[in-house]
């Protein structure tokens, strides 16, 4: 029979999507012979604009079966942080589980038991639902703390959009721009797949600009290279807003019709004037000063609302937001600027001029400007510099987030699994997990998450060797595994055992993550663990079907417009994608002009921070980044943590193909911050702080300024010499992000360091 053939192969080809946190979403044709999976090719996408493939999908194959991947539950026998485990049965490894969690939560209540997640999980299976309903409600919830500064300044100016919904426009529409301003993105390593769509853009004749500290390879690409001093991207913000409205380069109707411009604010307590704030009997409607009547008034009755002026109204003493704001920015001179910057006063003046004369310019940012302190300040000045010159709600406008390939015409999915209402988690920030007291005794880890969503490690280790009892479900050994109890071996995105995984909108299309292989040893998919756990914890009436099933639903209880020609069977019977009813030109981001902050307007000005001192976008020159830090001195180097374009963060951080060429973790720094180390390319140094330190290889490299370093993110534990770079890194609490937000973004380059030649026991060892 064939089926006992050796010598008879069998190959086929199946379509799924990239499921991995740089966003691209490749759809993915995938070879599997006899079973295994042994090449990865781009499949065409229903919007042929994003048919494309990165290199790091290419090494799939060996990334799904690497020698780091878990094959079986395990359990810990040795000391947390010791990797000594022994593999366990389902059965065992789950009925701990049960035990352990049903024992805590008698003592101690449902919140004594956490649930975290990284990334790349699937959407309909990241343990949301356990987490909800066990106990009878209010586990813990560990969440946020990566990559949500620039959403939280962007949602306070145009509307909360959720924590990584603030895109810019569609990648196509660069072709529409006259100039773009790549600022803190480095899409040619961290985008590769939407990357051609900005070369098309320059190409056609649209200048662009990369703001980066370093020489990037988007900035090789670019008509002009401008490089500040890292973490000063505020004051730059600021230099601009000062040009432009020094020199009269706004849109003056944009500014009256669409923002809060003319909005007046009291001078005594920082707020908006309201009605209410005259009369008891009035409405607390927003007031402006009518040019025409010479009075406050309330902003639908006004017929020349003024954009500038300082007035009294009554006893109060009022200024509209658009006169604070150039007030604040008076003082940032292009002069004052380039001493904040390092940057050439002219290159200031220019580059407001040239943006102002485009028509019409965007602004994209990514997540190089994130990770400092006051990155949300920053990310309300990017807005300030679109709103005062009218570049808002354009075709090649608009300012937003344009990492991660987003910004395709939105569409919505139908709900998934229906939950009783009773069923809640109690969140807790991710910044403030082990800095504050907190119920949790034990918790349950899906991803890596210390290594990749923590700062300041050695605090975060300290409160896992606290706690009772810790859970990883993961596809490989990593660092939080090291610090786990038991283990739970995860399917990635390719394995299954239902014919479909998830379905995710992307690219203007509906697209299916189908079954590629079956599952690897003896791993579940997250799907199954959760429902396995659920049915031992009594819960298994919510968890009814498959995935499947789930998808089914979405699909077909879509209300979404765009779905009125889709149906899950339509979508399996097009081999997995089908596009959607959207339109085909370019998706832009605010072309109504309707916005959902409290005005309906673009708001420069938040009052909410009135309190704290920036209800406009000032300069806090407090964070560590800053030269005159009080830890510069002892610290002179600036550490960030770039990505590589061999890994999307940490995956595929087990391939044999890219560690071929990047086989360990390296500290770059500028040659002349070398030489003054005694340091040359191959030694071994260590960066060190007060926090922790880090041993690896020294790379000298130009392409980073005097003064800054750098240890690209996303290697493992196992893969330093010594130490980690998470253990240097910043995790200080932003008092005006928790105050609106609830909770603080990690500012993880926000990090001083110094570095100095290892101690002979650590030079080229690794463990």
């Amino acid at each position: 029979m064939i089926a006992n053939n050796p010598h008879c192969v069998t190959e086929r080809v199946v379509n799924t999507v990239c499921a991995h946190n740089c966003g691209g979403r490749s759809r993915l044709a995938c070879t599997v012979r006899n079973g295994v999976l042994v090449r990865v090719e781009p499949a065409p996408a229903p919007d042929d604009t994003y048919t494309g493939l990165c290199v790091r999908c290419l090494t799939l194959p060996q990334w799904v079966y690497s020698k780091e991947r878990i094959r079986t539950p395990m359990r810990r026998i040795g000391p947390r942080g010791s990797r000594q485990f022994i593999p366990v049965s389902w059965d065992e490894a789950l009925d701990e589980i049960v035990d352990r969690f049903s024992a805590l939560i008698r003592t101690h209540g449902s919140s004594s038991i956490a649930f975290v997640r990284s990334t790349s999980g699937s959407p309909i299976a990241s343990y949301t639902r356990l987490a909800a309903l066990l106990g009878g409600g209010g586990t813990s919830n560990f969440y946020g703390g990566v990559d949500m500064a620039v959403h939280m300044g962007l949602n306070s100016t145009f509307g909360d959009k959720g924590m990584y919904g603030q895109h810019s426009n569609e990648w196509t529409d660069r072709l529409n721009s006259r100039l773009t301003i790549v600022w803190g993105h480095n899409p040619a390593e961290t985008a590769m797949t939407a990357m051609r769509h900005l070369l098309n853009a320059r190409d056609a004749g649209c200048e662009v600009v990369v703001i980066d500290p370093r020489y990037s390879a988007t900035a090789v690409h670019a008509n002009w290279w401008i490089a500040p001093r890292p973490g000063s991207d505020l004051p730059l913000a600021l230099g601009l807003l000062h040009v432009l409205i020094r020199e009269g380069w706004i849109d003056r109707p944009f500014l009256i019709e669409h923002s809060c411009a003319p909005f007046l604010v009291r001078v005594d307590n920082g707020k908006y004037l309201r009605g209410s704030d005259l009369s008891p009997s009035a409405r607390s409607t927003l007031q402006v000063w009518d040019e025409a009547q010479g009075r406050a008034v309330d902003l639908n009755a006004a017929t020349a609302p003024a954009l500038e002026g300082r007035f009294a109204v009554g006893d109060i003493p009022v200024a509209t937001a658009f006169t604070l704001l150039s007030e604040l920015v008076s003082t940032y001179t292009p002069a004052h600027v380039a001493e904040l910057t390092d940057l050439a006063a002219a290159d200031i003046f220019d580059l407001a001029r040239a943006f102002a004369q485009a028509k019409p310019a965007q602004i994209g940012l990514g997540y190089g400007v994130d990770r400092y302190k006051h990155s949300e300040l920053f990310s309300r000045a990017a807005a300030a510099i679109a709103i005062v010159t009218g570049n808002v709600g354009k075709p090649g406008a608009g300012i937003g987030v344009q990492s991660h390939y987003h910004g395709s015409h939105p569409a919505r999915l139908g709900p998934g699994p229906e939950l009783p209402k009773w069923a809640s988690t109690r969140p807790v920030p991710m910044i403030e997990v082990g800095r504050r007291e907190l119920p949790v005794r034990a918790v349950f880890c899906q991803g890596d998450w210390i290594n990749q969503r923590m700062g300041d490690m050695n605090v975060s280790l300290h409160y896992l060797k606290q706690l009772d009892f810790v859970v990883t479900v993961d596809h490989f050994f990593q660092t939080t595994t090291d610090w786990s109890d038991i283990i739970l071996p995860a399917c990635t995105f390719l394995e299954d055992t239902s014919p479909t995984r998830d379905a995710l909108v992307f690219g203007n299309s509906i697209y299916l993550r189908t079954k590629v292989i079956d599952p690897v040893g003896e791993a579940r998919t997250d799907f199954e663990i959760e429902r396995d756990l659920a049915n031992r914890f009594g819960l298994g009436e919510w968890f009814q079907g498959t995935s499947e099933d789930v998808v089914r639903r979405q699909i077909d209880g879509a209300r979404d417009r765009a779905f009125s020609n889709v149906s899950y069977d339509k979508v399996v019977q097009a081999g997995g994608a089908m596009r959607l009813d959207v339109p085909t030109t370019p998706h832009v981001q605010y072309a109504d002009l309707i916005f959902t902050t409290k005005s309906g307007r673009a708001e420069f000005y938040c009052e909410e921070l009135a309190e704290l001192g920036e209800a406009l976008p000032v300069f806090v020159p407090d964070h560590e980044a800053l030269p005159a830090h009080p830890l510069a001195e002892r610290y002179p180097l600036v550490l960030v943590q770039t990505h590589a374009r061999q890994r999307a963060h940490s995956t595929f951080f087990n391939t044999s193909w890219t560690l071929e060429v990047w086989p360990e973790p390296t500290l770059e720094m500028n040659p002349d911050d070398a030489r003054e180390r005694g340091l040359a390319n191959g030694d071994m140094g260590e960066a060190y702080n007060g926090r922790g330190h880090v041993v690896a290889k020294v790379v000298c490299n130009p392409d980073f300024p005097p003064g800054m370093c750098n240890i690209t993110e996303g290697w493992k534990q196992q893969q330093y010499a010594d130490g980690n770079v998470q253990e240097l890194t910043n995790s200080e609490i932003n008092a005006g992000q928790t105050l609106i937000w609830g909770h603080a973004n990690i500012p993880f380059f926000d990090t001083r360091v110094e570095i100095r030649p290892a101690a002979p026991a650590v030079r080229g060892t690794r463990p």
